[in-house]
């Protein structure tokens, strides 16, 4: 009787560490989420801070980007695409770490992130991976396929 009593007390209180971390994962996944479907999909730059950290960083190839030059290429891309949308395939979660696989398309109808208007469709997948602090994006890092861009817009021979 003594050790039922015992286990159900362990269980009791064990129970909510792990609900809490679960909730933060769930709570860090619709910030991601929401930020793909409402800034990115619907094209609310203006939210684009709400979701990120303001020590923010972007890890590029070839180097990091701050908060406001992350915000410069969402708006070179919506430039160049302005009818873009963005499209959330999955999202994971594990820890403060969240993964957003993507599909974006549109049509480069103006000229944006070094392209000329070409007029042509565009669509490419791709992964973003989030670190989030305090409930807000702190960094990330995303891979698509840039060439397939450059070539659907005609901009490039394929390989």
């Amino acid at each position: 009787m003594r050790m039922g009593v015992l286990l159900a007390f362990l269980g009791i209180f064990s129970v909510p560490g792990k609900a809490q971390s679960q909730t933060q994962e769930e709570r860090n996944k619709a910030v991601a989420r929401s930020f793909f479907e409402e800034v990115l999909d619907q094209g609310h730059l203006e939210k684009y801070a709400d979701s990120h950290a303001s020590d923010f960083v972007a890890h590029a190839g070839d180097h990091d980007a701050g908060l406001m030059e992350d915000m410069a290429a969402a708006r070179e891309e919506r430039k160049a695409l302005p009818d873009m949308h963005v499209t959330v395939n999955q999202v994971l979660a594990e820890g403060d770490s969240v993964l957003v696989y993507w599909r974006a398309s549109g049509t480069n109808t103006g000229q944006g992130m070094g392209f000329p208007a070409s007029g042509k469709r565009i669509a490419v997948p791709g992964m973003t991976i989030f670190r989030f602090r305090q409930g807000k994006i702190s960094e990330e890092w995303s891979v698509f396929d840039m060439s397939s861009a450059m070539q659907q817009a005609g901009l490039c021979l394929p390989k």
